[in-house]
């Protein structure tokens, strides 16, 4: 499973970052048009609404489950939502989480 969930967090971060990247070819820095056109109609509010809400359920669960695991380095995974979303911290943080297991396994052989 590490594997699936460092190539989940590769195509998370690509496939997102290549749509903005074609966005900041086209118009540049422009934060204004940026924000008008995330809101400019309901499905584009929805959408980013449905981030929002799954970044904080993210940044919840990392610090639960990393506290509960004694992981360390739990500001990389909650970075990465915050940064590239959703696609890229929740996959990320299962990679790390399924490290951890391994470690914790060797440690005990």
């Amino acid at each position: 499973m590490k594997t699936i969930y460092a190539l989940l967090t590769l195509i998370g971060a690509a496939l997102p970052f290549s749509q903005f990247i074609l966005w900041l070819t086209e118009y540049g820095f422009n934060f204004t048009l940026f924000f008008q056109q995330i809101i400019e109609n309901p499905l584009a509010i929805f959408a980013w609404l449905d981030v929002i809400v799954t970044v904080i359920v993210i940044v919840f669960m990392v610090m639960n489950e990393g506290k509960n695991l004694k992981m360390k380095r739990l500001w990389i995974p909650i970075a990465a939502s915050f940064i590239g979303g959703a696609s890229v911290g929740l996959p990320l943080f299962l990679y790390m989480k399924q490290c951890h297991f391994e470690k914790i396994d060797l440690k005990r052989s």
